[in-house]
């Protein structure tokens, strides 16, 4: 029977039809999401030919829908599923995914139109959406009339057919290997879930990374075939780690078959692995539940050995190669540090560079650099050398007693950085008493801070005033202001660094918002320092006060001109010594 179905609109209608999706393949996850949310057990994905003309097509066979669930449920936009059955799926128990009822509107970002076709107890209905109707009544939605059709259903089998159609040609075409690579992070690892695009099952293979495919004879255990992947990018795998397939069917959960327990290969690296191995003939080292495996038997003992080999080798090689991109990434920043330092001691510094790279791997290179900058910072400590030299004594005969220095020395550095760090977090809170004394002036900041521009950020870490520069503001603004007007007289600090970059920063008071006349001052301040310094280099400005005036549109300040609230400096620079703090006592 053929009738007109209609939309049932809620509040949220607004803000739900501005949602997009940031590519054609995360739209089509959102149909996916859907079919996981229906119970399904497989899900089809077909993509047609590019410029075919053809359709996109995702079949399930999940619950589907009866005529009054498509009516009064999958009709009803922004209506959020948990609200209305719960946050677990009602067969399998699974977490629901979707929650603002906007799958429809995913489809309609690829095409013109959708076909949606379900079937559930005996009954087959339909519904087609067309978008050009929906921007033509987006502000009355529930007068557009969607054909619909219920008849009796030619299989007793549920689930949904999604068919889109007119695709938009102004949108790249969705191409199975990116959706591949879109889905297999979420879905890869799901026994109880089938994603198949274009008839091919999701596998390791489509994890964007490194994938090693190799079979052997073992002694013991027979054939094996081994195949994982080392994932790259910043979005893991949801379930790492390893499979055991006996015979074909799943044994226990993913593992890592002893590797978490090697201390040459970081955690944050373990957790990149997605991979399957599989065994033939050896059921009667599975437990009677599938469980697990008899981990003492000969035949797993084997395995997990070459397992062990093969996987090692492998991550090696990707953790060298990280190491290698993070440490040039980072490279200008640490030769910057490196040249601060007496060339005797260079060498040392740049060998605890690369454990600290190695100590933290997979941490962000922000966080690296913070780290990076304390250590350098620790090393001129008088203790770590004191250390160094013990070691350099040391005969190659007394292999004990070097071992212990070396030992030492490891201890030493990582107190010498949480020392700093300490130290650091001591100097904030003295700092955070100042701002907040009434009586605090310009000078008072100043000279807190002028010995302390690490506070400032990571880029001015390297940043000092020598005897010229201080020289330069002093007759500056003693020739262009008298004792008359010591209340009008700014408070300078030009800094430079070692590729002759310069910072000029203009204390306010902590309580003083800063104004644009404030600026406007400050940029005349540089117009006449600059020439002062006899080179062409870039000069920024930074102005640290209470904080920027309200009235101000920051984004239309020029790129050197920086304003800043010491809060704000007080607040950042505490997160990250309290960050590094509490990864080196983890350490």
């Amino acid at each position: 029977m053929t009738t007109i179905a209609n939309f049932s609109v809620n509040t949220r209608l607004t803000r739900i039809l501005g949602e997009t999706y940031r590519s054609s393949e995360s739209a089509l996850k959102e149909l996916v999401d859907n079919a996981w949310d229906a119970d399904a057990l497989n899900v089809w994905l077909t993509l047609p030919s590019a410029l075919s003309g053809d359709s996109i097509v995702v079949v399930d066979d999940g619950s589907g829908m009866t005529a009054a669930e498509m009516r009064g449920e999958y009709l009803n936009i922004a209506s959020d599923k948990r609200s209305r059955s719960g946050d677990r799926t009602r067969k399998l128990n699974r977490r629901v995914k979707g929650r603002k009822g906007i799958g429809k509107f995913a489809g309609l970002i690829l095409a013109s139109k959708m076909q949606v076709s379900a079937v559930a107890r005996g009954k087959k209905c339909s519904l087609i959406i067309d978008k050009k109707q929906l921007l033509e009544h987006q502000s009355d939605l529930e007068s557009v009339a969607l054909p619909f059709e219920e008849i009796d259903a030619a299989t007793t089998e549920s689930g949904t057919r999604v068919t889109l159609s007119d695709l938009d040609n102004r949108l790249n075409f969705p191409t199975a290997e990116r959706l591949r690579e879109v889905l297999v992070h979420e879905y890869g690892r799901e026994d109880s879930f089938n994603v198949f695009v274009d008839g091919i099952a999701l596998s390791v293979e489509d994890v964007p990374g490194n994938t090693t495919k190799i079979e052997t004879e073992l002694k013991t255990a027979g054939k094996i075939a081994l195949h994982f992947t080392i994932a790259e990018g910043k979005k893991l795998p949801k379930q790492s780690g390893i499979i055991l397939k006996v015979d074909g069917k799943v044994v226990g959960k993913p593992m890592t078959f002893g590797l978490e327990d090697d201390l040459e290969i970081p955690k944050s690296l373990l957790k990149r692995i997605l991979g399957e191995v599989e065994l033939s003939g050896v059921e009667e080292f599975v437990t009677a539940d599938w469980g697990g495996v008899i981990e003492n038997s000969k035949v797993f003992q084997e395995a997990r050995e070459y397992i062990q080999s093969v996987v090692k080798k492998e991550l090696r090689t990707a953790y060298a190669q990280d190491m290698a991109l993070q440490k040039a990434r980072l490279q200008r920043q640490i030769n910057q540090r490196l040249l601060a330092l007496p060339e005797f001691r260079r060498q040392n510094a740049q060998e605890a560079v690369q454990r600290i790279l190695q100590r933290f791997y997979g941490e962000s290179d922000e966080r690296i650099s913070v780290i990076v900058d304390v250590t350098l910072d620790a090393i001129e400590r008088d203790v770590y050398w004191t250390v160094l030299e013990h070691v350099n004594k040391c005969s190659d005969a007394d292999i004990s007693t070097f071992a212990k220095s070396l030992d030492q020395f490891g201890m030493v550095e990582l107190a010498g950085i949480a020392q700093q760090a300490a130290r650091r977090l001591e100097f904030l809170d003295h700092f955070d008493k100042l701002l907040f004394d009434a009586k605090t002036l310009e000078k008072d900041v100043h000279t807190a801070l002028e010995n302390n521009l690490w506070l400032l950020g990571r880029q001015f870490t390297t940043m000092a005033s020598n005897v010229t520069l201080k020289r330069i503001i002093k007759e500056y603004c003693d020739k262009n202001y008298s004792e008359e007007d010591q209340d009008t007289r700014p408070d300078l600090l030009l800094s430079q660094d070692y590729n002759d970059s310069f910072l000029l920063i203009e204390f306010k008071r902590p309580s003083n918002y800063i104004k644009r006349i404030d600026i406007a001052q400050a940029e005349i301040y540089r117009d006449k320092l600059s020439p002062l310094l006899a080179t062409g280099s870039e000069m920024t400005v930074l102005m640290v006060g209470k904080g920027c005036d309200p009235s101000i549109e920051k984004q239309y300040l020029h790129g050197s001109m920086m304003i800043r609230s010491y809060a704000s400096l007080v607040s950042s620079a505490r997160s990250e010594l309290s960050w590094l703090i509490s990864s080196l006592k983890r350490c």
